[in-house]
């Protein structure tokens, strides 16, 4: 599963640095040992059906909501919501038998019933659950008693437990609303959950506040109050955080997290993480066909952009698979940077710089197009006018458009009313790329930028379909060579994630699952060491 990281940030009303009590008057007090935790903008639901941005994702899947399992720190799975499975023998039934003291925070019981309604609405088109091509091989959930079912596969396959990770659904509260209206339910805004945190408030554009389910029997948190205030400037965040005000703030930038080494108040933390930077080029526009896009990435210098805009934070990312994905392939190398064959390709395709003005042309029209960035966010910004440089150093006219959020999501992924785009996706650990990639992801789907390619549809069904992982290898290098070689995106960096807290916050270990994986184990000082 593929959503927008996070650090795109919104723009919302300006907060002064008030102090979190203030903050909060229109709530509840805050516990004494309440964490903080800065965001730059509100979550856009609480729902896993209709959840497109990273932080919101954290909540639902390590606060609000059980999966069947979860993965450990080795990305090993352990017991969750299921106490064991089993696989049958020829791999085409999983069997989960469940814990019997898993409540609703209405009290009810969580039972099989849940887990194969959640299941249902997951692949029922009037919901469109983004993500839905995760059950394609799902062929029937049956219940067998309230704390077993199975999952039937139409055929054995090698991620059939990544796949049936999601969070699970209320079935008792959400059968009541049609499939259509699950997006605008109340739901998505005030859950009924049943994971270790429950929602206590959640004012608009301000703080969302979760509270401890003194219920819930594993991993039982040992904080009783985690508060998300929405801070819409990294600058106004770094303020809190200095003051005390706020405990923890995520995705930093390197120069924020660089220039917060020295304070004697605040530990800093880098991890890995599962977010990948790219150029989205719009693969239905005239002018950007593949040997255009092809000529274009060969003039864009990621080690450049990294060094320059992250500091070194960052690795060149090669192609559609993360490195930590099992059927990654690093033999594959990346388009190189090589303004010199750009050009020469591009004369080869008809683009000529005729006048002399710099802008190459064809059949009297200019290489020219838009790359649209989100408002808010300084890093897409700045890498922006890097590849207006690049580009335009090789005879191409790239312009900049900035958009509020609202707005972006629009026009690109509504209208699908732009040229190119700078954006970040957080990869799933599965390997299942066909919401990206495959044909009919167009329109359900995360296929923003219109790439088809049958051969490639082809590769993603046959992947998917074969239980043996060393057996599926040579179809996942072909599928990403492809990739790499249709450039339908321009990838450009994985950034290391970055974080600060202040030094009262114990136990926040953060790795690629996210920096919430282990919240129920962070803890608050009264007082500093």
């Amino acid at each position: 599963m593929f959503h927008f990281n996070k650090i795109r940030s919104k723009i919302h009303f300006i907060l002064f640095p008030l102090s979190l009590i203030l903050l909060l008057s229109c709530q509840q007090r805050p516990v004494e040992d309440a964490i903080f935790i800065g965001i730059l903008s509100d979550f856009d639901t609480l729902n896993e059906l209709n959840a497109a941005d990273s932080d919101a994702l954290q909540v639902i899947q390590h606060m609000l909501f059980t999966t069947l399992t979860r993965l450990d720190e080795n990305l090993e799975f352990q017991p969750y919501l299921a106490e064991n499975w089993a696989f049958s023998e020829d791999g085409k039934i999983l069997t989960y038998s469940l814990r019997d003291d898993i409540r609703w925070s209405d009290g009810q019981p969580t039972t099989a019933w849940d887990v194969q309604y959640t299941w249902q609405l997951a692949i029922d088109t009037a919901v469109a659950y983004p993500a839905a091509s995760r059950f394609d091989l799902v062929d029937s959930v049956v219940v067998e008693n309230l704390h077993v079912v199975r999952f039937h596969f139409k055929k054995a396959y090698a991620d059939a437990l990544f796949d049936t990770q999601i969070p699970i659904l209320p079935k008792h509260v959400l059968a009541k609303i049609p499939a259509a209206e699950i997006a605008t339910a109340a739901f998505n805004r005030n859950p009924v959950s049943n994971g270790p945190f429950r929602l206590a408030s959640w004012k608009a554009n301000d703080v969302v506040t979760f509270l401890a389910n003194p219920e819930f029997p594993i991993h039982k948190p040992k904080t009783k109050q985690v508060s998300f205030v929405v801070i819409p400037n990294e600058n106004s965040l770094l303020n809190h955080l200095k003051t005390g005000e706020i405990d923890v703030v995520s995705s930093l930038s390197p120069q924020i997290y660089q220039s917060l080494q020295s304070e004697k108040n605040i530990v800093t933390q880098r991890y890995d993480g599962r977010e990948f930077a790219f150029v989205g080029w719009n693969n239905s526009h005239p002018v950007l066909q593949k040997n255009v896009r092809l000529a274009l990435s060969k003039a864009i210098d990621r080690r450049e952009i990294i060094a320059t805009l992250l500091n070194g934070f960052a690795e060149p990312a090669t192609g559609p698979l993360m490195p930590f994905a099992w059927a990654y392939d690093a033999t594959l190398a990346a388009i190189p940077f090589d303004p010199a064959a750009a050009r020469t390709e591009l004369d080869a395709a008809g683009w000529r710089d005729s006048d002399g003005d710099g802008i190459r042309e064809k059949d009297g029209q200019l290489l020219t197009f838009t790359i649209s960035v989100n408002a808010g966010n300084q890093l897409r910004s700045d890498i922006a006018v890097m590849l207006q440089a690049q580009l335009r150093n090789v005879g191409a006219d790239a312009q900049i458009e900035t958009l509020e959020w609202h707005l972006f999501i629009e026009k690109v992924f509504v209208q699908s009313d732009f040229d190119a785009v700078v954006l970040s996706w957080d990869a799933d650990f599965s390997v299942n790329p066909a919401p990206l990639w495959h044909s009919d992801a167009i329109e359900n789907g995360y296929n923003f930028v219109k790439y088809r390619n049958p051969a490639v549809d082809s590769l993603l069904e046959s992947g998917r379909n074969l239980a043996d992982r060393n057996a599926s290898k040579p179809i996942w290098r072909k599928f990403q060579q492809t990739i790499i070689n249709d450039a339908p995106y321009t990838f450009l960096f994985i950034p290391s994630q970055l974080a600060a807290m202040d030094n009262r916050i114990q136990n926040a270990q953060m790795d690629a699952r996210g920096f919430l994986c282990n919240i129920a184990k962070w803890e608050k000082s009264i007082t500093r060491e």
